[in-house]
């Protein structure tokens, strides 16, 4: 009785057992040899190109550490102050903050940093919760040696710009003082 006992549940048994366990109860000479992985030798750093549009546009991706290489315009690596117009707007950048004004608007004072990209440069802060870029690259523009793209309120103003202040006008010109009598 205990030998049909038995017989009946040897394939119970058997059938609870899945791929694995039952590989594992091969012969020595029927497994298979282990594979061996050859170390792969790591080749010489790459260093990433320089983004082709404003980091503003479309985000940078940062990867591994690499050897530092120039990635800005000659005409634009340095510059930290700029003055900006174009019809209906002006901005001027100094010690990062820029001063945008328009015609019959307040005059807003922006907290800007100052990003280098292979297209020129950027200066980027927030106005009223909006983004505000001012995009300079290095192409002539009339009579100024830079085009400016300002980005303001979601609104997109094209202008001129040049390194330095904007010449004084009428409206933020000092008064004169009174002439001496004599």
């Amino acid at each position: 009785m205990n030998l049909r006992l038995a017989l009946l549940a040897l394939p119970l048994a058997l059938a609870g057992c899945d791929e694995q366990s039952m590989a594992d109860l091969r012969m020595p000479w029927d497994r298979p040899e282990p594979v061996v992985e050859t170390p792969v030798e790591p080749g010489p750093p790459t260093i990433p190109p320089p983004p082709q549009v404003s980091p503003v546009d479309q985000s940078l991706e940062v990867g591994a550490p690499g050897a530092l290489r120039a990635t800005g315009e000659r005409e634009t690596y340095q510059l930290t102050e700029v003055a900006a117009t174009g019809e209906g707007w002006s901005v001027e950048v100094a010690e990062g903050r820029a001063r945008f004004a328009r015609p019959g608007a307040n005059t807003a004072n922006v907290p800007v940093r100052r990003i280098v990209y292979a297209g020129g440069i950027e200066f980027v802060g927030e106005l009223n919760g909006r983004v505000f870029a001012l995009t300079i690259t290095p192409a002539n523009c009339g009579r100024a040696p830079l085009t400016a793209l300002l980005r303001a309120g979601g609104n997109r103003y094209a202008g001129c710009a040049a390194p330095g202040a904007l010449p004084a006008t009428a409206e933020t010109a000092a008064p004169a003082a009174p002439a001496a009598a004599g």
